[in-house]
Formats: C-alpha cells, structure tokens, sequence
C-alpha cells in the first residue's frame, strides 16, 4: 500500500487523552427516526436486533490508581438487541489472569448511515466509554472505542439457527492478534495463513505463518497437526490447534482451543480464548476485488524498534473496484495521543488469489486477504507490526422523493468517506437522489443559502449553496457550527423535506484539492506566478508556493462562510497548520482563507531543504488547543521537487 507514513510522531509523545472529543445522547435520534420517510431503506434501531455473538480483544491503559498501564482484556459471549435502545451481555473474559468484569446492559444508537455508537460494556465505571463502528450489509459488526482510555476491537456475528459442521467447508484465510500470558507488549504474536475445513470436523494439518516479538519479529512457519472443530446450531463452537512439535509455548504462533462464532453463511468467523489475550477472524476465500464502502476497524501493537504502542481505530474506506485506489479515514485512539482523523490514499488490489501483501513495507508492514463475493477483508500485521484489521461492506442506501444519502457526505476536496469528522468553514459535498432540479445550478460569491429552490440545513441553520443538482450539492458548513458531537444535515427542495443525515462533528477536516478532483494524485500547488507545480515544472528548495486547501476550521475576522474572504485584513485560520513535504517539515508563511475567494483555503509554504528530486505526499497536520493538541492529518496529494 502506498501512503506517507511521515505523521507517526509528529503530535508528540505525552500521556494525555481527550475527554470524550465526539459525546453523544445515546437516546437522540428517537425524533429524527420518525422524520424519515417509510420509504427510505435506511439502517434504524431496528437494525440491530437479536442474539449476536461476540469477541473482544483490548488494552486499558490506566491502573487502578489512573496512572499509565496495559492491562489486556479479552471477552466471548453474546450481545442480545432489543431493536430499539439497549443490550444485554452473556458470557465470560479475562482481565491479567482474573474473570472480566462488565455491565450486563448497555445501550445503543445506529445512525443513518449504518455507523452505530455502542456503550462499552467492558469499563465496569461506565465512565463515558462508547465503541464506534460499523454494521455491514451482512449484519456483522465491527467496533473500536476511540474516544477513551481502552485501545480495543469488537466483532460481532449475527447468531445462527441452522448452523453445523457442514457450514464451515472450504478454504479460509485466517488472521489472529495475541498478547500471549496477556503480555501487551513482549508477548505479541500475529499470523496470517489458509486453513481447510472439511465440513465434518477436521481442518487437517494447518500450515501457519506468522511471527512473534520472541522470535525477533522474523517471518515464521509452524504446522499445527490434527486441528479439529466443532459447531452447533447457532453458530458457536470450538476450533482446537495442537501447539506443533518441538517448539517451545513462547515461541508457538497460534495453538490451542478457542472458542468459535460462525456467520450463517459459513463465509466468516471469530474465535479466541476464553482464558487468553487473542482475536482470530477468517473468511472464505473467494474473493479478488473489493468495490464501494467499507466501514474498518483494528488493534495495533506497533513495536518498530522495539518502541512499543497501542492503537485502537474505528473508521472507513471507499474503494474504486477498477483502479484500486482508496480513501481511507481512521479515527484513531493512540495511547500516547489525543484521539486524531487521519485520511489518505492508498491502492488496495489483490492478486489472483485475494490477498494483498505488502509485508515488504518499511512502514507499515501488513497482508490482507479478501473474501467471496468481496464482502469481507482481513488483515494482520508482518514484523514488527502486530495487528488485525477488518473491513466489512457497508449496506447500500436508498430512498425516494427528496433523499440524502446519509453515507454520500464528503470533504469537498479529498472525498474523504463518512465517518470522517465535518468543520466549520468546510466545504461538503452531498449525494444523493431528486435533492435539487436536473440541471446543475451554479452560485457567483457569495454564496446564498437558497439556490434553485434548494436549501440545506446543518443543524437547522441554512448553509451557502455552491452548486445544487438532482444527485449531488455542494455547501458550506457555517463557521459557528458545532465542533463536538453530531451535525444533522438535511435537504429541502420546493419545499419538500428529505431525510436527515448526521455526520460526526470537528475541529477542523483538512484536505488539499488536487488537479484531478478527486482527493488523489497531483496536489493543486503553484508557483508564485499562478503556474502549477507539476512533473514538468517542480518546485525548487528555497521556493516559496501556494496549496489550495479545504476544511481547517475557524479563521479570525468576522467572516460569513459562503462570503468572499477579505484581504485587508487576511481571514487567518485560528488554530495551526503544519505541513511535512516527503516527512520534512516546512515552514508556512501564511494560513487562512485566500483572499477574494469564497470557502477557499489558502497555505504558503516555503520547500524545506533535504529533498531530491522526484514526487513526494504533503502531509496536513491541523490542531487545536492552541496548536497543543493534535486534530487531523491528511496525506492524499502530492507535489514534485526538483531537489537541491
């Protein structure tokens, strides 16, 4: 995969946390469900509803006394829905070598989108600790806390009632996660391999590959001989691993009996010991491409260099099938940080046989295995990098009449997927159907709040049009929205309401425009002179350029967004920007909105020396707190350089 991986340190290494960045009434949106038209085939309370089968795996990082710790934590059981607000918790874990405490209940919100909020049951304080996720077009859901002191990843699988042996038959990719003896740190292991089902029982001699801290990180090969299995109606079961021949418990791979989930389908489980610090996930093999919308979810052990660190992360990915290419957004809850958004690019194809490797990596060492029909991915981490990761598709949206697509709510300037935090000052691009007239209607600044008989309301305030049309509308979100919680965006077009959308609300959501206006590939960077900077013209070291940006938030002076900015005196952005050019900072000369133009950005930038020549990413670092806390980073777009 192909990302600029420069952003890893630069927030800077302290023990703080955000207190609850995205807070959220678990009850609100009994009345915005009731607004929806019958006719739209949204996800809804509803949605989840029933027995789910569960694993968990976690870090919480505090100690009784709230100082720094790693404590793991583990859980398998069941999450019973009541398709309305609240669930139930069943079944058993393990917290440093004594039985998991949890609350047996909790509650719960699905938004339009089919992103979900989920109390997590685990922090027996119930001090404010959501799981954030995702539910896929299967059921199945995916979640992290990224909000709070745990770094985790829940899955969970609709129950079965038809289940046996014979529903786990075929060919599976596998991936696990373990922190053997619940050692975070020295004890993590991570595999990635195929093992064969029978249908009967069997799963024969498994060949796993994989590597462990105690074996120096180095890639490893062990069979386990004679792993067997079992399954019962619905979906539960053991998966036994014999530890291979000859080789010491602290230096085994995988091995042992888990407890087993298994999807209705057969084309996915979990599994994981009910007295251990491990996550196993597998799907049926089938699959080479991936297409559309995926929420994601993982947990991370990042040991380069023996610096070890935690990281739990819930988000998306919105995949073009044809090309590969990706936009991906990570909310991410590392350990020694503020919960930040990270979006970028990276190609995501697989081979013939599903699986993507790129445990070559000198950043982020990983493989991936997609499954039948591409539905599912899995992933875990090479060398040093211990992780598992799923991605799962999101379910197609629809509706009629006036109808927003609550997961088609993108930065203007990167299409960074839905669950990617929205700004003030920011310009959003809407999609959906019937939403405005069929042919697109354009604005001269500034910007009005009606433009073709078409309004869009963000929390019930009338934002400036941009563009409106049938299927898509670009806006801006007023600066004195909301930078905590939710903003509910809704349509209204000849006086016909649609649904309403919430996306989740921020700082600031930076992004900088490229040639191709489409988030990726060629940055929208120029010379002094107003020329792109391009391949045939690069910007030289020393040079001071001009990036068109989207989303940094609150600018100074009383500016209306939609209005064009002013340039006596400039419209500076309130909080800083830091830009790395190839992991290289440079020094930015100027931020703020660029004068004349209307919810336009604006960074001059002077190229930093240490560079050669050739295409490098920009990374985009906003913050907050007056340039204390780390935001947002961005690394989607490139430049060239003609070196020293």
């Amino acid at each position: 995969m192909i990302f600029d991986t420069s952003f890893t340190f630069v927030f800077g290494r302290a023990w703080y946390h955000a207190s609850m960045l995205r807070p959220i009434a678990l009850l609100a949106l009994t009345a915005i469900w009731s607004a929806i038209p019958a006719s739209a085939q949204l996800p809804g309370q509803g949605s989840l509803n029933g027995v789910y089968n569960v694993r968990y795996l976690g870090v919480y990082l505090l100690d009784a006394n709230g100082n720094p710790a790693d404590i793991p934590l583990s859980f398998s059981g069941t999450f019973t829905f009541n398709g309305t607000d609240t669930f139930t918790v069943s079944g058993q874990g393990t917290s440093s070598g004594k039985p998991l405490s949890f609350r047996p209940t909790g509650q719960y919100t699905v938004l339009p989108s089919g992103q979900l909020v989920l109390d997590n049951p685990f922090d027996p304080t119930a001090n404010d600790s959501f799981l954030y996720g995702g539910l896929a077009k299967n059921g199945v859901v995916t979640a992290s806390s990224t909000e709070s002191f745990y770094c985790d990843h829940l899955i969970a699988i609709p129950a079965a009632t038809t289940a046996s042996a014979s529903t786990l038959n075929g060919t599976y990719r596998v991936a696990h996660l373990e922190f053997l003896s619940g050692d975070v740190f020295a004890g993590s292991r991570n595999t990635f391999f195929t093992m064969n089902a029978n249908g009967g029982g069997s799963l024969g001699n498994v060949t796993i590959q994989g590597t462990a801290q105690s074996l120096n990180n180095a890639a490893t090969t062990q069979t386990s001989v004679g792993a067997t299995y079992t399954m019962t109606a619905n979906g539960s079961g053991t998966m036994v691993l014999p530890a291979p021949s000859g080789v010491s418990a602290a230096n085994t791979l995988l091995s042992g009996s888990k407890t087993l989930y298994l999807s209705a389908d057969g084309n996915f489980f979990i599994a994981g010991s009910t007295s251990g610090y491990d996550l196993v996930v597998g799907v049926k093999t089938g699959g080479t491409s991936v297409n559309g919308l995926y929420w994601l979810s993982y947990l991370n052990n990042y040991d380069s260099s023996g610096d070890s660190e935690i990281i739990g992360v819930a988000g998306s990915a919105n995949t073009d099938g044809t090309s590969g290419n990706q936009i991906a957004h990570e909310r991410t809850n590392d350990e020694f940080y503020y919960p930040y958004d990270f979006t970028y690019y990276q190609t995501f194809t697989f081979n013939s046989n599903g699986v993507l490797d790129d445990s070559a990596s000198d950043s982020f060492p990983s493989l991936y295995g997609v499954g039948a029909n591409g539905d599912i991915v899995i992933g875990a981490g090479a060398s040093y990098n211990y992780m598992v990761e799923v991605y799962l598709k999101a379910p197609t949206l629809s509706g009629t009449g006036v109808f927003l697509n609550p997961q088609g709510i993108v930065n203007a300037a990167t299409f960074a997927p839905v669950t990617t935090q929205v700004a003030p000052g920011e310009m959003i691009t809407l999609f959906g159907t019937g939403m405005g007239p069929t042919t697109p209607v354009a604005a001269a600044a500034p910007f009005p709040t009606t433009l073709g008989n078409v309004q869009v309301l963000i929390n019930s305030v009338a934002a400036p049009l941009y563009v409106v049309s049938a299927g898509q509308i670009t806006t801006i979100v007023p600066f004195n929205a909301v930078t905590t919680g939710k903003l509910n965006i809704q349509v209204i077009y000849n006086g016909n309401k649609s649904n309403i959308a919430q996306v989740w609300a921020g700082f600031s959501s930076p992004g900088l425009y490229t040639t191709g206006q489409n988030g990726i590939g060629v940055g929208d960077v120029t010379h002094a002179d107003g020329s792109l900077v391009s391949s045939s013209s690069p910007a030289k070291v020393g040079e001071t350029v001009v990036m068109y940006l989207n989303g940094l938030g609150a600018v100074t002076g009383n500016v209306n967004a939609g209005d064009p900015a002013p340039s006596n005196p400039l419209a500076n952005v309130v909080e800083p920007v830091m830009i790395t050019i190839g992991g290289v900072q440079a020094n930015v000369v100027f931020q703020g909105l660029a004068p004349g133009f209307a919810g336009l950005y604006q960074l001059n930038v002077t190229i930093p020396s240490g560079l050669t020549k050739g295409d490098y990413y920009i990374g985009v670092f906003t913050f907050t707190d007056n340039g204390n806390i780390g935001d947002s980073i961005n690394s989607s777009a490139t430049m060239s350089i003609a070196g020293s």
